[in-house]
């Protein structure tokens, strides 16, 4: 059985509170230890939502601390246990050596025009920018440093391979198997006519590659969402993707269920 501290994230309904109670003495009933600022193992119940929320509360530590889901949320990808067999977790746990998953994450850093560091930061599953207010977005796109486009639409989205199955998926980018260290770049309502010309296609970067955005007109701001939180950036020059070198997050997996298996019953159905 694992051993060390513990926190629980759950969704606000009865159904989650009550599973989530259920957890939390079992767990103090085999000698484990709560601990919600520095835990070894993060329990969450509720959807993939409450993943993202789990995860923004411990990117600081998540290469220190390991994920295990129980799904009562709409959408289950990343969770282990459905709500109707949840209580499976607690003989599993005392009895079974669980797997560890570890999927890579986005590193975001935002600078100023002279070169100063806005903000630098994690996504597990997409970066989006647009523009506030409607306005088309209109960006270059450098890869590896060198110009690869000049683009106009409504934004861009790029996404880790987990993410694919997220906001990707609804642009027809492609889902990919989280055991490729490698990003995704998909246009949200590319122009592409004899004026503006855009690749349009979804692009699948590597490991060793590097985006950069570095939209134009100003005095419309840009919208930024990380993982579904927007914020606005008025002094914001450029804004540099790669995959992270130095931060992956891990889950624990108790059941035998393939990536696959978790796209078929996310989206189309046992």
């Amino acid at each position: 059985m694992i051993k060390g501290k513990f926190s629980i994230i759950s969704k606000k309904d009865i159904t989650s509170q009550q599973i989530s109670k259920e957890i939390k003495e079992f767990l103090l009933e085999n000698e484990m230890i709560e601990d919600e600022e520095n835990p070894n193992y993060i329990f969450v119940v509720g959807g993939d939502g409450t993943v993202l929320r789990a995860f923004r509360k411990y990117t600081n530590i998540v290469n220190k601390v390991e994920f295990l889901s129980i799904h009562t949320g709409h959408l289950g990808f990343y969770t282990d246990y459905q709500l109707s067999e949840y209580k499976n977790i607690f003989f599993d746990i005392k009895t079974k050596q669980p797997r560890k998953e570890t999927y890579p994450l986005l590193k975001v850093k935002a600078y100023s025009k002279d070169g100063k560091v806005l903000f630098e930061n994690y996504a597990l599953n997409e970066v989006t920018f647009n523009n506030v207010a409607g306005y088309t977005y209109i960006s270059d796109v450098y890869i590896n440093d060198e110009l690869f486009e000049k683009f106009r639409g409504d934004g861009l989205c790029i996404s880790t391979p987990t993410g694919s199955t997220a906001y990707n998926k609804s642009l027809d980018g492609a889902v990919v198997h989280p055991s490729l260290d490698i990003f995704q770049v998909a246009t949200i309502a590319s122009l592409n006519n004899l004026v503006y010309r855009t690749l349009s296609n979804a692009m699948i970067l590597t490991k060793n590659e590097k985006l950069t955005i570095v939209p134009k007109k100003q005095q419309h701001h840009h919208l930024l969402s990380m993982d579904k939180n927007f914020s606005t950036v008025k002094t914001l020059y450029k804004i540099e993707v790669t995959l992270s070198k130095s931060k992956r997050i891990s889950f624990l997996r108790y059941n035998n269920i393939s990536f696959w298996q978790r796209v078929k019953r996310s989206f189309i159905g046992e």
